[in-house]
């Protein structure tokens, strides 16, 4: 296969590396942008209020499940297999009917939640100032399907710039409507407003990045030479991924939303108040997991090139190709993974006061710190696992994790409170990643190598940190910059080590002299 026969010729090794960069890039602005809207959402509506709107969120995002159902999977899949044989016709046929199944879920998912947002608001969530918020987002759902499958396509053809330049318009709209609407019509206390402004924020930012990629699209279509088809395999295939995936993805929302929904009701029971509920789960979820997950946009970037890479490869039975890849990707994001590891363990205060100028972060960051390279790691093999066909593997752990996290949920937290929750995560965590990572193992035979991959890099880490801290103490800087120069002189410090042991790897073993033989 020539899968460059579209536009100039480049080597794939060099094209993956193109639009890794360019996904990097992307990735870290869309997280930079979203953890700093965050920090100023937190100051307008505080805890209590992100934790409200993360009620809302979790209700949208099963909404969101029910929209899309596999979409971007399904047209990545189906657009790559087409381009692996030379058949643009089919890549449009295929664009063509997963768009318009994704109309009519959309659409659905919308109605539904127009229609219940009143009962899903006082009965599932237990607060009426979410209602409002329910049915405006309702009409960002068929933006979201469509985006969905336009950003499957932009990947398939390994087109990654317009895929990230869409998400990118999609975060500024969301910022610059909700801003608008924060300055012009919020009370600094009504919180029912300032959900819903952040709500219409996110249906402004779908609808704008829509029609964005909507004329890249097109514009990309018409530039290509081609007899329209109707593929009669093509229907079938979409199927045979898009349903299994739908109907696991669907009982995976429902059962993640019900774990989301536990939280804040568990609080409750411990003996804490509505109020401070909210605060802790918002605390949580809407402040500490985004400084988690924020360095995971230089492996999410690579993970996402894999699933059409690991599609072809297995298309053209390139086992090798395949072994080497997955080796390759394993091992560079559990070292990658120590070292953002070590920040959080390190300087979870500096870090988690400097972002968010608030008390409390920064002791939930750095208790939850361990858990950073299960969840990177799971990612990188969640994504492997779907390019080679195991989605349905993966949405079956997701499954069994959230029905796990569920029954501990529901036991520990009236009981432990915030411990009960740290245990869950744990929990959950460590069950979703090893079942993961077994079964990419079992269908790639890759060897994990503990030495090399995890205790050098570890070893490495805890030195650098020693170093950071050394010189940030001699300085003694304020906040802001005492973070910054800590976390700068640990990475710096990381690198070259990691960089010398490369090298050290490179050097040929001395050969005797033949004077010493």
């Amino acid at each position: 296969m020539n899968p460059y026969f579209f536009g100039r010729k480049k080597s794939k090794r060099r094209l993956f590396f193109e639009n890794a960069l360019i996904l990097i890039a992307g990735s870290f602005a869309l997280r930079g942008l979203g953890v700093a809207f965050g920090a100023w959402m937190s100051g307008k509506m505080g805890a209590e209020g992100m934790g409200l709107f993360q009620l809302i969120a979790t209700v949208y995002m099963l909404a969101g499940t029910l929209a899309t159902s596999g979409i971007y999977l399904t047209v990545t899949r189906l657009v790559s297999e087409e381009v692996a044989a030379n058949n643009y016709a089919g890549a449009d046929d295929a664009m063509r009917k997963c768009m318009r199944y994704g109309l009519l879920v959309s659409i659905l998912a919308a109605v539904l939640l127009f229609v219940l947002a009143p009962w899903i608001g006082n009965c599932l969530l237990g607060d009426n100032r979410t209602i409002l918020s329910l049915r405006i987002l309702a009409f960002a759902l068929p933006f979201m399907a469509f985006s969905s499958s336009l950003r499957g396509y932009f990947f398939a053809l390994r087109k990654a710039g317009k895929s990230s330049s869409g998400q990118i318009v999609e975060q500024l709209s969301h910022m610059a409507v909700s801003i608008l609407l924060f300055r012009l019509l919020v009370p600094a206390d009504d919180l029912s407003l300032a959900c819903a402004a952040a709500a219409a924020g996110c249906l402004g930012g779908e609808a704008i990045s829509f029609f964005y990629s909507l004329i890249l699209y097109l514009y990309d279509r018409n530039r290509r030479k081609f007899t329209r088809v109707s593929s009669p395999g093509i229907t079938s295939r979409m199927l045979r991924i898009t349903v299994p995936v739908a109907l696991s993805s669907y009982l995976k929302s429902t059962l993640r939303t019900i774990e989301n929904l536990l939280i804040p009701l568990g609080f409750r029971k411990y003996g804490a108040s509505g109020s401070s509920a909210l605060a802790q789960y918002g605390m949580t979820e809407a402040m500490v997991m985004p400084i988690l997950t924020f360095p995971a946009a230089l492996l999410t970037s690579f993970a996402s090139l894999l699933v059409p890479e690991m599609a072809e490869s297995r298309a053209v039975g390139d086992e090798k190709r395949i072994s080497r890849i997955v080796e390759k990707a394993v091992s560079s994001t559990l070292i990658f993974s120590a070292a953002m590891t070590g920040i959080f363990v390190f300087f979870p205060e500096q870090l988690g006061f400097a972002v968010y100028q608030q008390p409390g972060v920064g002791s939930m960051l750095g208790v939850l710190a361990p858990l950073t390279p299960l969840m990177y790691l799971d990612n990188v093999a969640d994504s492997i696992l779907k390019g080679l066909d195991e989605q349905v593997s993966v949405l079956r752990y997701s499954i069994l994790d959230s029905a796990m996290s569920i029954c501990l949920l529901y036991f520990l937290l009236p009981l432990y409170g915030v411990n009960g929750y740290i245990v869950v995560m744990f929990a959950s965590t460590f069950l979703n990643s090893t079942l993961s990572v077994s079964r990419l193992a079992t269908v790639t035979h890759l060897r994990i190598r503990p030495l090399q991959w995890i205790l050098l890099p570890a070893g490495g880490i805890c030195l650098s940190a020693f170093a950071g801290n050394t010189v940030a103490n001699a300085l003694a800087l304020s906040s802001t910059p005492d973070a910054v120069v800590r976390i700068g002189i640990t990475l710096c410090c990381f690198a070259v080590l990691l960089c010398t042991s490369q090298l050290l790897k490179k050097f040929p073993k001395r050969s005797l002299h033949p004077i010493d033989k």
